[in-house]
């Protein structure tokens, strides 16, 4: 059972990280961050085939509900930076559309 709980203490850490990263900005420290925690998700799902009682269960519970907390927070917060950086690229393509339509010089 600890090891079990130790791999979900693990993706909830790297959750954690991952969302302080996504607070920065650092979008290759979160993708990094990610794939790390994608091996950790890995191993629970063959950690957990048993069932997990009591104390155990409780302590699952809380850390799934922290790591799901976690992510929409993550979501949220890289969806703004995609509406962004459409918005960064969209302006770099009206401009060049503009260049080419009127030249540049």
């Amino acid at each position: 059972m600890k090891k079990i709980i130790g791999a979900y203490e693990n993706a909830w850490a790297l959750t954690q990280q991952m969302l302080e990263a996504a607070k920065q900005s650092d979008w290759d420290k979160l993708v990094e961050l990610e794939q790390r925690r994608a091996k950790v998700i890995e191993q629970i799902e063959e950690l957990d085939a048993g069932v997990v009682s009591g104390t155990w269960r409780q302590r699952k519970r809380e850390l799934l509900h922290n790591i799901i907390a976690g992510d929409e927070e993550i979501r949220t917060l890289t969806r703004d930076w995609m509406r962004e950086l459409r918005e960064v690229l969209n302006s770099i393509d009206t401009e060049q559309k503009l260049n080419r339509t009127y030249g540049s010089g």
